[in-house]
């Protein structure tokens, strides 16, 4: 009987409206809108009433002409969907992620809007070819499993920034990594693209546990531009100096 309702309930799921244009300043991109994912739903909400991170959308809305972004951490595509309005002025963004559950809608997202963005698949860290245990929520509630939503975990290959970089001949000029802590791993495989005089601006949600990171961006010629305390961790905009 359960397996009847849920293929029931799912076809008619699939009469609801499934996406959304979003504008927000001078970017507009349309998202996926899933029934089963309070977060995403949630979240965009906040981006269309320009409650999410302003300053953060607001140099996203500044990228200059043939900027190249790399986003990391790109979840389910937001910023990279957003800024990849500016494909027709030569802007490139590829985003990065390795969470399977947003990386189906970062997927959905790009085809939404006409592939403008490249989406690579991977934990980005230190090193090339490492394989690492990623442990995630599942945004399911299974009680028989867990009180709450059901933790999972999988396996996916690591890939350092410097060596896409360097295969696809393609260096950033502005950077955004929201990573939730491992930031510090993302730098280390990123030395290379740092060091490059290309490199303009690189965004970080940093940890307060990360905060060390400012003084190594310091180290290879960045200032703070601006930041934005918040309890668990900051943002912060390095411009190079």
């Amino acid at each position: 009987m359960q397996l009847i309702f849920n293929h029931i309930l799912g076809r008619l799921f699939r009469l609801f409206p499934k996406h959304r244009s979003i504008s927000i300043m001078d970017m507009t991109a349309r998202f996926f809108v899933p029934v089963n994912c309070h977060y995403v739903t949630e979240d965009l909400r906040a981006i269309e009433g320009g409650r999410r991170e302003p300053a953060l959308y607001q140099w996203l809305n500044n990228l200059d002409d043939n900027a190249v972004l790399f986003d990391v951490g790109t979840s389910y595509g937001q910023e990279a969907a957003l800024s990849s309005s500016f494909a027709d002025r030569g802007v490139k963004v590829i985003g990065f992620d390795c969470n399977l559950y947003h990386s189906h809608f970062c997927s959905l997202n790009r085809a939404l809007n006409e592939n403008r963005f490249r989406f690579i698949f991977a934990a980005v860290g230190a090193a090339s070819g490492e394989m690492v245990t990623i442990t995630t929520n599942s945004d399911t509630h299974i009680s028989h499993l867990h009180k709450k939503n059901v933790p999972y975990s999988y396996e996916v290959m690591m890939l350092a920034l410097d060596d896409f970089a360097a295969a696809e001949t393609l260096y950033p000029t502005h950077m955004k990594i929201d990573v939730d802590g491992a930031e510090t791993e993302v730098l280390k495989g990123a030395a290379s693209i740092l060091s490059n005089p290309s490199l303009k601006q690189v965004f970080i949600e940093i940890d307060n546990e990360n905060l060390a990171i400012i003084d190594q961006m310091t180290s290879y010629g960045f200032e703070v531009k601006w930041s934005v305390k918040k309890p668990f961790n900051n943002d912060v905009m390095f411009a190079r100096g």
